[in-house]
């Protein structure tokens, strides 16, 4: 399992803060949404770089012939 984190604005902590203390749930789901899955999404779309892996890390060879996927599972 993968662990994730987010940062959020100071007026995204306001609004859900707001929506906390109303028992707002139509705009928790609208922030969940709005916010914390999209940041979640780019945050994986980020997550796949790749390198070539026929490039020396440091001064080992690597002896991969094509590409390794570096960072996240």
């Amino acid at each position: 399992m993968k662990n994730w984190v987010i940062s959020i604005t100071e007026e995204e902590r306001m609004e859900l803060e707001r929506i906390v203390i109303d028992g707002d749930s139509p705009a928790a789901l609208a922030f969940l949404e709005k916010v914390i899955r999209k940041r979640i999404y780019d945050s994986m779309k980020r997550s796949g770089c790749y390198q070539d892996a026929s490039k020396p890390a440091g001064d080992i060879p690597r002896p991969i012939s094509v590409h390794k996927r570096l960072g996240g599972g």
